[in-house]
């Protein structure tokens, strides 16, 4: 099923408890459909193209705290294996407490098993992120979810809702890049320990939102499983095309240079077919794969990987927490040494360690900016400006963290640090100079003589 806009099919729903009739599209995502007897509560819904009450479909509810629910459901839609689903995403979830959060998606589930046909063996949850950890923490305390799928983190920041029982299915995708990619790492073995039925997609890159494929790869695995275990319908017609599928798949993520991941994938594959599909099939694909060039060297790059990133993780999350808790900034040259390292492994011939390296800059990354917003702008000025030079260390082409580390070097009076980052801002190309102008709080900056002169140093008009 693709997204598309040009489809025009109209109908009319009318339910009770509703108070107007609601005007949908079927094969297209309407958005802001309000909640009846909430203030300001909506979301976005997708109908399939073929969408009537006369038979129950499945339903994924979406939650992205970023995104909201329009762009969340457009990131399945581009799936193919979604046409037969109604998707349905919030636009009220915030990040806030899970309390707060899970009145938002009561209230949406409410209304749309109330009044849409679905099939209540297949209800699914999924969310991006932070609105991942809440797809899983809805799961756990709810026994209509059958399956989760969890987009860049999975388990609840509150250990109340964390997951103990194997009571639904779970999908777990990251990107190779991802600063989260060991956390579902762990999350999916977490979870197999305590016996769930856990699977883990690893797409390449660090996208927000996964690829179409691995979407559809995550609704195929499971319908697959909801057949395998016994809860859904399906002979083996049915699994002999979810099988050519994903052998497919398999086959396309060699073709596009990812051989040992297909040798892995296949692996999983063997446990999820197993005693539907001959394990000789398998085996012949494996020996397949290892006979390749590029799998060997693949396979070499990734030795002793696991074990060299888990010893930066234990080393950086150490030193990063005193170093934000003191904000010393005479730390920073360490940081940035360490920085150089990482962007020497970024750029040599062992893709693995190079993957590695941005994984740990982007889970730095987002330490940090997860961070920054529970710091008091009064009171936590010392940290807050480590937090945001490091920022900068990690993303020179961090402007906004820029402009922080200037209005707080500046309230330390720390000219001599604000007019250092004001240059090397310029120089990575910033050209707003009414911005620098109307900030208030860059006003004993700007009357500063070495101000002025930077900007002209840098072809920029000063102010005075």
């Amino acid at each position: 099923m693709k997204y598309r806009l040009i489809l025009l099919f109209f109908f009319i729903l009318s339910f009770s408890g509703y108070a107007q009739d609601l005007r949908l599209q079927k094969g297209m995502i309407t958005d802001s459909v309000p909640i009846p007897g909430t203030d300001h509560m909506n979301y976005a819904i997708y109908l399939p193209e073929d969408y009537n009450p006369d038979r129950e479909w499945p339903v994924i509810f979406v939650f992205d705290i970023k995104g909201k629910g329009k762009r969340a459901l457009e990131a399945f839609a581009a799936a193919p294996g979604t046409g037969d689903f109604i998707l349905v995403g919030s636009n009220n979830v915030q990040n806030t407490s899970y309390e707060a959060n899970f009145y938002i998606a009561k209230k949406l589930f409410s209304v749309v098993l109330k009044n849409f046909a679905t099939d209540s063996r297949r209800i699914y949850t999924s969310g991006f992120s932070g609105g991942a950890r809440l797809a899983t923490a809805i799961a756990t305390i709810s026994d209509d979810v059958k399956g989760v799928i969890a987009c860049g983190a999975a388990l609840p920041g509150n250990g109340k809702y964390m997951p103990q029982k194997n009571s639904f299915l779970f999908v777990g995708l990251t990107g190779d890049e991802e600063g989260n990619y060991q956390e579902m790492k762990n999350t999916v073995n977490i979870l197999k320990d305590k016996k769930f039925r856990a699977d883990l997609l690893v797409y390449d890159g660090a996208s927000y939102y996964p690829p179409a494929e691995y979407m559809d790869k995550a609704v195929r695995t499971l319908t697959l499983k909801g057949i395998t275990g016994g809860t859904l319908p399906g002979g083996k017609k049915v699994i002999d095309s979810l099988f050519k599928a994903d052998m497919e798949f398999n086959k396309s993520r060699e073709r596009k240079g990812r051989a040992l991941y297909a040798f892995n994938d296949i692996e999983q594959l063997m446990d999820n077919y197993d005693g539907y599909v001959d394990k000789k099939l398998f085996r012949e694909r494996r020996r397949e794969i290892r006979k390749t060039p590029i799998f060997r060297k693949q396979r070499s790059d990734s030795y002793g990987i696991s074990e060299m990133e888990s010893n930066y993780i234990t080393d950086y999350l150490t030193f990063l927490s005193e170093d934000m808790t003191s904000g010393n900034m005479a730390q920073l040259p360490s940081w940035e040494e360490e920085m150089i390292a990482l962007g020497k492994l970024e750029k040599g011939t062992n893709k693995a360690q190079a993957k590695m390296a941005k994984r740990l800059k982007n889970m730095l990354t987002e330490i940090t900016r997860e961070t920054i917003p529970t710091l008091d702008r009064e009171k936590d000025t010392d940290r807050l400006l480590f937090a945001n030079a490091f920022l900068v260390l990690l993303d020179p082409g961090a402007e906004d963290a820029y402009l922080e580390v200037l209005r707080y070097s500046v309230k330390k009076s720390e000219y001599g640090m604000a007019l250092f980052y004001l240059e090397q801002l310029l120089q990575n190309g910033f050209k707003d100079v009414k911005r620098l102008n109307a900030d208030e709080d860059l006003a004993l900056l700007r009357i500063l003589p070495e101000y002025s002169d930077i900007l002209e140093e840098n072809g920029l008009k000063s102010l005075y």
